[in-house]
Formats: C-alpha cells, sequence, structure tokens
C-alpha cells in the first residue's frame, strides 16, 4: 500500500522537489546579493547622512521578486489543499478503485492512514523548506521595513500550519462528497473563509492589545496623523481613535468628522465638533501657517488619538498560537475523515 501511493504521488513530488530547488537557486544567488547590498548601504547609512534614499533605493531592490515571493505563499497552502488533497479520495472515490484495494487484505483505517501520511508529509515539508528559504531571503527587507506583522503570513512557521489544514480540508471534502470537482472548489471557499476569519477576528485578540495615547499631529490643513513615535517598533496598529479632552470618539485615524474651519475673517480658529480656540486668528489663505495654527489650536483643545495595538515582542507567541489553531483544526478534519470512511462510505 505504502510503495502503490508513493508511486501515484511520484509525478506531483517530483514536480515540487523541482521547484523548490530551482527557488533554492534562484534565492540563494539573489538573497546574497541583497544581503551585500544591506550591509553596504542601509547599514552605513547613517554615517553617510542619507537613510530615507539609501532605505527606500533597497527596498525597491528585486521588487518582482519581492511581490512573486509573497503571492506564492499566499496560494500555495490553498492550492495543496485544492491539488493534492481534495483529489486524494474523491478520486479513488468517483471512480470505485478504492474497492480493490479494500478487497486485498488491507484495512479501511490503513489505506487511508497510508494515504494522508505520504502525502500529508510531504505537503508539510514542502511548505516548511519554502518558508524558510523565503524568510531568509527577506530578512535584509523585513528588518528595513519595521513592519513585521505586515508579513506575518507569509513567513517562518504559520505557512506550514496553512497547507496542514488545507491538506485535511481537501481530503475530508473528497471523502464526504465523493467527486473530485465539488471537493475542489469546496476547499476552495472553506480555506479562504476560514483563513479570513482567524486574519480579522482572532488573531487580533490571541492576546489582549495593548492601549496608548498620543498627541494629534498636523501634517497640513486638513491632514492630521496621529504620533506613532511612541510606540515599539514593529508594532500591529489595530485601532485609531481621535478623542476630544472629554474622552469622546471624534473622528478615526487622527482625522475629525467635522473637518475645520478655517474664515480669514474670523476672530478665532474652530474645529467643527470639538470647540474654537479665540487667541489663535487663522491665516489668511496663501500666505501659509495654517499647519502651525491649526497644531496650537488642536494641542490647546486637548484633541489626542488612542492607539490599540499589539507590540513587536508577541509576534513569535502569534506565530505559534496560529500555527497550533490551524493544526488543530487539521487533526479535527482528519478525525473526521477517518470516521466518515470508516463509518459512512459503502
Amino acid at each position: 500500500m505504502i510503495r502503490l501511493t508513493a508511486r501515484e504521488f511520484r509525478t506531483q513530488a517530483i514536480v515540487a522537489l523541482g521547484a523548490l530547488v530551482i527557488a533554492a537557486i534562484v534565492l540563494a544567488i539573489t538573497g546574497a546579493s541583497l544581503t551585500h547590498l544591506y550591509n553596504a548601504t542601509v547599514a552605513n547609512c547613517k554615517m553617510n547622512g542619507d537613510c530615507s534614499t539609501a532605505t527606500s533605493l533597497f527596498l525597491s531592490t528585486d521588487s518582482g521578486v519581492q511581490g512573486t515571493l509573497d503571492f506564492l505563499m499566499i496560494v500555495i497552502p490553498g492550492l495543496i489543499g485544492i491539488f493534492w488533497g481534495a483529489p486524494l479520495l474523491a478520486r479513488e472515490l468517483e471512480t470505485g478503485t478504492y474497492r480493490l484495494a479494500w478487497t486485498q487484505s488491507v484495512t479501511r483505517a490503513r489505506w487511508l492512514a497510508v494515504k494522508i501520511g505520504i502525502v500529508g508529509v510531504s505537503s508539510l515539508l514542502a511548505t516548511g523548506l519554502l518558508s524558510l528559504m523565503v524568510t531568509w531571503w527577506f530578512g535584509p527587507l523585513d528588518r528595513v521595513n519595521m513592519s513585521i506583522f505586515g508579513s506575518f503570513d507569509q513567513r517562518d512557521i504559520v505557512p506550514i500550519g496553512y497547507a496542514a489544514f488545507a491538506f485535511a480540508l481537501g481530503v475530508t471534502c473528497g471523502a464526504v462528497l465523493r467527486r473530485t470537482l465539488p471537493a475542489m472548489a469546496t476547499t476552495l471557499v472553506g480555506f479562504v473563509a476560514v483563513r479570513l476569519v482567524i486574519f480579522a477576528g482572532v488573531r487580533p485578540n490571541l492576546m489582549a492589545p495593548l492601549h496608548r495615547t498620543v498627541i494629534n499631529t498636523v501634517i497640513a490643513h486638513p491632514t492630521f496623523t496621529p504620533d506613532q513615535g511612541t510606540l515599539p517598533a514593529n508594532a500591529w496598529v489595530l485601532s485609531d481613535q481621535t478623542i476630544n479632552a472629554a474622552g469622546n470618539v471624534i473622528g478615526q485615524n487622527g482625522s475629525i468628522n467635522g473637518g475645520t474651519i478655517l474664515s480669514p475673517g474670523a476672530t478665532g480658529l474652530t474645529i467643527q465638533g470639538v470647540g474654537t480656540c479665540p487667541g489663535i486668528a487663522p491665516p489668511t489663505p496663501g500666505t501659509g501657517g495654517v499647519g502651525p495654527a491649526l497644531q496650537k489650536c488642536v494641542d490647546n483643545l486637548h484633541i489626542r488619538d488612542v492607539l490599540t495595538y499589539q507590540p513587536s515582542g508577541r509576534y513569535w507567541p502569534f506565530q505559534v498560537y496560529e500555527l497550533a489553531i490551524f493544526l488543530t483544526l487539521a487533526l479535527i478534519l482528519v478525525g473526521l475523515c477517518f470516521w466518515w470512511v470508516r463509518r459512512r462510505i459503502i
């Protein structure tokens, strides 16, 4: 049974191995060049006094490779579930070839365990190796980007959990539906739906988020931005609420709902829905100075922003928690699959 399953999976395994080898060669060559460029430019930019130009140019290096790798890390777990998981049982149940195996003194449990074991372990190994290479390649870029939660889904160990869940979901859909195409379609919809639920509703609350009140900075009328310089580096900002002196929410993301009213002939500057600064006269349009005057009024009215965030120190705990969630879901699906094959398939 092991030999038969390995022979059936041989073509997919060879294609996957070839793709990993090609990826390893490309990433090794370009990654070494990327590391050298980082050491030659960004690492020494403070000495040259021009870090903004150096980091901007560095982050645009190999942009095509960056986009391709991020795309692959997002879609590959789902593709494993669709093309490796869903047809694994559905194809045999659809054609009836499973009956031949079951009449050769091979139990249903053994038949299923061998299939899931060989193809499932191969899926996890392939995803894990690719994630390891991609994480290493992006290392210099991620140090400059200072946004580790922005690439959370494409780095380190969570892609392994995604692949395990997608594969188990595909196998279970194939066992229940007994048709290859419907199983593939259901796997796609189910995988995307669960990923979205985890991303939007579960991940931000894996640990209780922190809150910090910061000043509201005027960039240029009427554009505002919260001062995030006081947040820990690489923090993941979940929400940003603009509040007034009484603590009431008056806007989102640094903006003020009613906007600001600047009247050249007025004796003061009014921020609608917040208050008026009578001692601050708006400058005449076209003469400049709107930003400083508005900033002074914002400070006098004690307009602030409350930032809800997850600190960067929680990145690895989040990786472990989310990996555990998807591995648990995968084990539940595999258990359901065993029960269904043993009890429901005639």
